[in-house]
């Protein structure tokens, strides 16, 4: 349809419904009248056809002063049945002062005002709440787009009785939506048996067995649960999803009708699928806006493996806050290119420079600097995969160590204010290359950081990135689309968890904290990551949130720990000296400082050892400049060592 034709069915549709209005008020006042004196005294009552018309003329002008016609029919709420009363007795009240005014009242009995008001006020929300009836199908099905009425495949339960229950089942009845609610669940005593939108009640979580056996045997297959709640509880939705998947049905959440940014007509309609991230259990972490901005905006940032799960999400949340300049690195050229196009189609107005550097390449490393002149460095760039690094222990040390040793000299050499090193909870008493070089990167930075005038240098360490490339993750999902079996290393492993989004909020917030506080250098921010997640319970939600049950749809086999890998991972060492952040969400962790001189001499000889490709004389450096790291076989980790956060 053309806007203009477009324009003329709203200009039609206002008038009809104006002139219906106006019917409206006229049968509303001759109404009052009948009821008071008969069909045929009424006929009798001197100019009832000029006070109808003056009545009528009245309300004309009070629906026009109210804009009571610019209300929605199809939308009609309690705002518009407000404008409704508020027409209506400023109508009645102007009209019955103007007879007094003018005929003194002569035949216009007490009782008429009083029927009037109430006439017009029932007409007029009548016809506008069963004009919504009728479009939201409540009163009569009407057909689809395709000529015949909407088929409702999909029968769900709602668990929560809350106004975003009541918004989701009214929003389907608008529209051309498959989904049938058949009902509620909730907790609350107090909700048992309510009814909104004529959808009931019919009990709680504990009940879902016994409702979903009582609609089967009335032929309505149950195939989804959707949660309502708009923040529930990490550790209820692992709950509320067990449960569910152990009834063969379907888990999900109600679309967040707050964030505009993802909302369409069709994702209003449409429950989202309950995320891993939602399972983790403890909240989620947030980012300190004040003290990022200022430290971001109108800055010259730097971002080393930008290309990366955590370097793009850096970039991404970095170009929120304004910065004058962002200077992406990373060795690998597609996935450069990838976040290049991502970054200038998001931010077409940020200065975006793009360039592919090796951190091992000092060379290249110093004529990054040289050129651009960076305020702030956040470094992402690191091997991280443990077998792998494990296997290949020269080239760890190439990237992880001596990689961030020719970044952060570059830093020390051209002033940067803030150098923000990505650590990992393997440095800490590792049993692996890939956490002993990381350790070692760790200690290099913090000797810088306690002798550098100028550049302050922060270490961030946390747990596993949920979905980062190469995590467990990605590896499951991929099993159970092949149909399983999912293979963990070890029933007992377990390991600390976090979002991508929700790292990169630390590593920004660790970037902004204290950054004037003499007192805080050397020191490392730690993420307060709640209880480690085993693994295997890990791939068991994965598997849940598919739709399959564990053990039965989708196997779960053990394959032994790999290389280097531990069963407890953990965020700190005994020896570490910590306190809590003031926020409560932090650790500031006080490990050992290596003596700088023993530093230097180590990193010289492991660097002609690395040049020689000697690969054992690599791991023997190591362990002189981290004496904790151990292997895997001489030091096998026990539950008791494990060190818990919330222990302290």
């Amino acid at each position: 349809m053309k806007v203009p034709d477009f324009l003329k069915v709203i200009r039609f549709w206002r008038l009809g419904a104006s002139i219906l209005d106006l019917l409206t008020a006229a049968s509303a006042f001759v109404l009052a009248y009948f009821t008071v004196f008969g069909d045929t005294e009424i006929w009798a009552v001197p100019g009832i056809f000029e006070k109808t018309s003056a009545f009528v003329v009245v309300f004309l002008i009070c629906s026009l002063i109210f804009s009571m016609q610019k209300g929605s029919w199809r939308y009609v709420s309690i705002p518009n049945l407000i404008t409704i009363f508020k027409v209506s007795v400023s109508s009645v009240v102007v009209y019955t002062a103007a007879a007094f005014l003018v005929s003194r009242g002569v035949n216009v009995p007490r009782s008429v005002p009083v029927l009037t008001f109430l006439y017009l006020v029932a007409g007029l929300s009548c016809t506008r709440l069963s004009y919504r009836l009728i479009m939201e199908r409540s009163l009569l099905a009407l057909p689809g787009s395709d000529g015949v009425p909407v088929r409702k495949t999909r029968n769900v339960l709602l668990y929560g009785l809350s106004d975003n229950a009541e918004s989701f089942i009214r929003t389907n009845r608008r529209a051309t939506s498959e989904i049938n609610v058949v009902g509620i669940l909730d907790d609350a005593i107090l909700s048992q048996s309510h009814i909104i939108q004529g959808v009931k009640v019919l009990g709680d979580l504990t009940a879902l067995e016994q409702i979903i056996e009582r609609c089967a045997k009335k032929g309505i297959k149950i195939t989804e649960l959707v949660v309502t709640e708009a923040h529930p509880s990490r550790q209820h939705l692992a709950e509320i999803v067990e449960e569910a998947a152990r009834l063969d049905v379907r888990a999900s959440r109600i679309p967040d009708f707050s964030d505009t940014s993802v909302l369409t007509s069709r994702s209003v309609l449409e429950p989202k699928a309950i995320d891993l991230s939602d399972l983790l259990g403890r909240p989620e972490i947030t980012a300190n806006l004040e003290d990022v901005a200022r430290l971001v905006n109108g800055k010259i940032i730097l971002v080393t493996g930008a290309g990366g799960s955590i370097g793009s999400e850096l970039c991404r949340q970095i170009a929120l806050f304004g910065p004058g300049r962002l200077i992406i690195t990373d060795s690998s050229e597609f996935h450069l290119y990838l976040l290049d196009i991502e970054l200038r189609e998001r931010y077409p107005a940020l200065d975006i420079v793009t360039s592919i550097m090796n951190i091992r390449d000092q060379a290249r490393v110093l004529s990054i600097f040289n050129e651009y002149a960076p305020n702030v460095v956040f470094h992402a760039a690191a091997l991280k995969h443990v077998p792998l690094v494990e296997e290949n222990p020269v080239e760890g040390v190439k990237t992880n160590l001596l990689g961030t040793r020719n970044v952060a000299d570059a830093a020390i050499k051209h002033g940067v204010s803030t150098f923000v090193m990505i650590s990992t909870d393997k440095a800490v008493n590792p049993t692996n290359v890939m956490g002993a070089t990381k350790r070692s990167a760790e200690a290099y930075c913090q000797s810088l950081d306690i002798d550098s005038s100028v550049t302050r240098f922060k270490t961030v360490r946390f747990g596993n990135v949920l979905g980062s490339n190469g995590s467990v993750v990605p590896r499951f999902q991929e099993q159970i689309r092949k149909g399983g079996p999912v293979t963990v290393t070890h029933p007992d492993i377990v390991r600390f968890f976090m979002t991508i989004p929700e790292a990169v909020r630390l590593v920004l917030n660790a970037s902004a904290h204290n950054h004037g506080n003499e007192r805080e250098r050397g020191k490392i921010l730690v993420l307060d990551m709640g209880d480690p997640v085993r693994i295997v319970d890990l791939a068991e939600h994965m598997i849940q949130l598919a739709g399959l049950k564990p053990h039965v749809d989708i196997d779960i086999v053990y394959s032994g720990l790999r290389p280097g890998e531990k069963l407890y991972e953990e965020l700190f060492d005994p020896s570490e000296v910590h306190h809590r952040h003031e926020g409560g969400d932090y650790l500031i962790a006080s490990p050992r400082v290596i003596d700088k001189s023993l530093l230097h001499k180590t990193l010289t000889t492991l660097q002609e050892a690395v040049a020689r490709e000697d690969s054992k004389r690599v791991v023997e450096l190591l362990h002189h400049l981290v004496p904790e790291y151990q292997a895997i076989e001489s030091a096998p980790p026990r539950k008791d060592e494990q060190m818990r956060i919330d222990d302290y």
